[in-house]
């Protein structure tokens, strides 16, 4: 801050006058230590005459004597303040929750929020968008259950969200000590967001885990194809778990494994099996099993223009499932179909290229067929009786 002294004489009120009217408006913004007028102007008066930050303009050749004096303190610590207040607004923008989950105490450190607070807008929302469902980056569950399950799994807990801390309390022997933040947050809001018809009062939210090989007791890989309801999806994959099969295969028509309602039927059997997402080149290059079968009844659905894929299909052998024998094999690939749109032609295409078979389940009362995630079970099972049988 510069600071100009200006020594006043009687002959020099008119130049007073003139001095106070100039720098009036670079005043107008601020808070005068006083205002003299020009009645109270006396004999060696002196006048500190503060220029604007914002505009500094030269020194201006006068015939009457001007000093000049500096304050190096007070202008390097103008200089400073907009660095640090830009380093304090970041500091706020980042650090708007605590990292810090359990204290030294034991006790659990959250953050209390009232209704509408655009931080949960902003975690929630981020889990609904095209953009973050693509990348594939994080996933939600409701409920003490499946949080639990995700976090003896292993899972990278990223939010808690809850209404009544007692919940909390109940998964706090699973919770790590730092690296994610609590949200303790209005119940009624809590259920606006939820996707359930009453909210279980908890949500967590982890980032998408990279699993890899898993221990498994069926050498069995799964390939789902077309499989479209989330709600079936999600059987299959607790099934598969549930039998201990190798892997489970999602093909294009899928719908994301990660989807809430898919992760309320495997009831957290994603964190127990390897899941992979392949298209069919990718299937054939990379899948090596010595059998290949398709889970399929008698009525094949096929389109008009279908007449050669209608040939392929009758050129792979039926057996029926309780009839295969599935000991000796060293590792089979078993595609199962979905219940709109069945097993699709590069699915009969790859089979048939690799000489596997379709097994089908023998069903009465002329009942067509079985659920997708019911059939698979029974395949599944009886592949597993003669196996630890033999």
């Amino acid at each position: 801050m510069f600071i100009f002294k200006l020594v006043v004489s009687e002959n020099v009120q008119k130049l007073a006058n003139f001095q106070q009217i100039r720098y009036m408006p670079r005043w107008s913004s601020r808070t005068p230590k006083r205002v003299y007028y020009p009645e109270e102007m006396e004999k060696d008066v002196e006048m500190e005459l503060i220029p604007s930050k914002d505009k500094k303009e030269p020194p201006q050749k006068s015939d009457y004597p001007i000093s000049f004096s500096f304050n190096s303190k007070q202008m390097k610590s103008e200089q400073r303040m907009p660095t640090l207040r830009k380093m304090k607004k970041q500091k706020e923008s980042t650090t708007d929750m605590l990292e810090t989950i359990i204290d030294g105490d034991g006790n659990i450190i959250f953050t209390k929020m009232k209704d509408n607070d655009p931080r949960v807008a902003r975690v929630l929302s981020n889990l609904k968008s095209a953009k973050s469902l693509k990348k594939q980056e994080s996933f939600l569950v409701e409920g003490k259950r499946l949080i639990s399950e995700a976090l003896k799994s292993g899972c990278k807990l990223q939010y808690i969200l809850f209404s009544r801390k007692d919940d909390v309390d109940e998964i706090k022997p699973d919770l790590p000590k730092l690296g994610a933040q609590l949200y303790k947050m209005p119940y009624n809001e809590m259920q606006m967001w939820s996707e359930l018809t009453t909210s279980p009062g908890i949500m967590g939210v982890f980032k998408i885990p990279d699993v890899g090989e898993t221990k498994y007791s069926l050498p069995v890989n799964i390939i789902c194809d077309n499989i479209r309801e989330p709600g079936n999806l999600g059987s299959i994959l607790r099934t598969c778990a549930a039998v201990g099969c190798k892997s489970v295969i999602l093909t294009k028509g899928c719908c994301d494994v990660w989807n809430s309602k898919v992760l309320r039927g495997a009831m957290g059997a994603h964190f127990k099996i390897k899941i992979e997402k392949l298209d069919w080149k990718e299937i054939e290059q990379n899948v090596n099993t010595t059998s290949w079968f398709i889970a399929d009844n008698s009525l094949v659905k096929t389109s008009k223009n279908s007449s050669m894929i209608l040939d392929t299909i009758n050129e792979i052998p039926m057996e029926a499932y309780d009839e295969l024998k599935y000991i000796g094999t060293q590792e089979m690939s078993l595609i199962i179909g979905g219940e709109t749109e069945g097993v699709s032609q590069e699915a009969y295409s790859l089979v048939h290229s690799k000489g596997g078979l379709r097994i089908n389940i023998p069903l009465g009362n002329n009942v067509e067929s079985l659920n997708s995630s019911t059939a698979l079970g029974v395949l599944l099972f009886e592949m597993r009786r003669q196996i630890k049988t033999s």
